[in-house]
């Protein structure tokens, strides 16, 4: 693989067809440092469905039944505008490390890197072998010996796919439950067992072939990336003044550059590009290039860091910019809204509907005229502890003769559980003479002496004098 056009894709040839990037193998201080931090990504992926926080699973996304569990924390439907800001958080985290330390994610934690480098690449090596042999193989016509390696590592990407799936599948409808589903006939739960084949598919289709093409082709961050940084943004680069005229473009007699032309830069990268061309929207920051490079340096017995971790403008790092600042300052801002949403989250949800129907009713007690309001309230219990409840109604109204009737005057809901609660409110006539409608409260107090209330519209007949 010679030098890139920097004005071509690198993925696809002059025809505009895909090329299958086969990169080399690399040692190296950075691919170390890859290789343990991959691993642990791989066990917090595999491994977080399986753990608990509060009694919850760490990390929950429950459509269904509409719960969301965040490390310990239990988010409901009506919790909704909640999760803005955990959202929020993510998105100006992301471009907080990118306008610092460049495509980082992209090249250490992406899973689409992650998985494909771990685990797909290293299958690849475990059955055909380094890459000249895998090259070789991919060129050379089919053949039996040919048809089984690419037969076993095929069957071997298909179980590892789907393993992937299935932990990907947990964290919608929980390990637990996902392992009993796994016990049971495909008939029996037809619509998870689709979403795990689709996902399996997906999967296989993209860290098994796809591959490069989804972060050139399909993910929006690179494109947005310059959007991101700035010069004094980390990322990998080339040292051009040291470096060039590199070797066989130099005219006799004139300095030499640090540069050889061995183009194990481009042999090494993941997605095909020169990093000597500049910063491209195809680099993942991934590093190999750096441990290439450092290698051939060490044999030509000179300096490493030809290409290295620097500032796009080439002068020191500097964290104190209005950019990074600006980003980190909202962070902040953002994080202790959402402490403060979470500390003052009431332990108990409720909401009052109106009855189906008339809405109201005019009904005769020993000659006093009344009026019948149907309510039904929806109560849920969001503490983690079994709770008693009773409701009670405001108490000037019940000092003028405005009754509250409740089939169940106390009801007990474990944690997390939900229910209705119908009642009735009984009010005399003559409380309509001025409007046709009585603004007042409801209250919810729990065994526990917690007390929340909601508004209640009592509605009548307006009475004319």
């Amino acid at each position: 693989m010679g030098s890139v056009d920097p004005n071509l894709l690198t993925s696809v040839d002059q025809h505009g067809d895909r090329l299958n990037i086969i990169p080399a193998e690399v040692r190296g201080f950075y691919r170390r440092h890859r290789d343990w931090s991959q691993g642990v990504l791989l066990l917090i992926f595999l491994l977080l469905p399986w753990t608990t926080i509060n009694g919850h699973q760490t990390i929950l996304i429950d459509i269904p039944n509409r719960e969301f569990a965040l490390f310990g924390i239990l988010f409901r439907a009506h919790d909704t505008p909640l999760l803005f800001f955990v959202l929020a958080i993510l998105t100006l985290g992301l471009a907080f490390v990118t306008s610092v330390w460049g495509r980082v994610w992209c090249g250490w934690a992406c899973p689409q890197t992650v998985f494909i480098d771990a685990v797909y690449r290293r299958i690849e090596r475990w059955v055909e072998g380094t890459y000249i042999k895998r090259r070789a193989l991919q060129q050379g016509p089919m053949t039996p010996e040919k048809f089984r390696k690419v037969s076993l590592k095929w069957f071997l990407f298909f179980v590892v796919s789907s393993l992937i799936a299935h932990s990907f599948m947990a964290y919608f409808v929980g390990a637990q439950e996902l392992m009993k589903m796994t016990q049971n006939a495909p008939s029996e739960n037809l619509t998870y067992f689709t979403l795990v084949t689709f996902f399996t598919a997906i999967i296989l289709f993209d860290f098994a072939w796809f591959r490069e093409q989804f972060c050139v082709i399909m993910c929006p961050y690179g494109r947005i990336q310059s959007v991101l940084l700035d010069r004094k943004s980390i990322a990998v680069v080339y040292d051009q003044e040291r470096g060039e005229p590199r070797k066989g473009s130099a005219d006799y007699g004139t300095r030499k550059g640090d540069c050889v032309s061995c183009n194990r830069c481009v042999q090494v990268c993941p997605t095909g590009i020169d990093i000597r061309n500049g910063l491209q929207m195809e680099c993942i920051t991934c590093t190999a290039c750096i441990d290439a490079c450092d290698e051939i340096m060490e044999k030509v017995n000179k300096p490493k860091g030809l290409i290295r971790y620097d500032t796009l403008d080439g002068k020191p790092f500097r964290f104190k910019r209005f950019r990074t600042l600006a980003y980190l300052a909202i962070i902040i801002v953002l994080g202790a809204g959402l402490t403060y949403a979470l500390s003052t989250r009431e332990p108990v949800h409720f909401t009052v509907l109106r009855g189906q129907g008339l809405p109201y009713s005019l009904i005769e007690d020993q000659g006093q005229k009344l009026v019948l309001n149907q309510f039904r309230l929806h109560i849920q219990n969001q503490s983690d502890d079994e709770a008693e409840y009773q409701m009670t109604l405001a108490e000037d109204l019940s000092q003028q003769g405005v009754q509250l009737l409740v089939a169940e005057p106390k009801i007990k809901l474990a944690k997390g559980e939900s229910r209705e609660w119908y009642f009735f409110v009984r009010v005399p006539e003559s409380h309509f003479q001025k409007s046709n409608q009585i603004r007042t409260q409801i209250q919810v107090q729990d065994s526990k002496n917690f007390k929340t209330s909601r508004e209640l519209i009592l509605l009548g007949p307006k009475v004319i004098q």
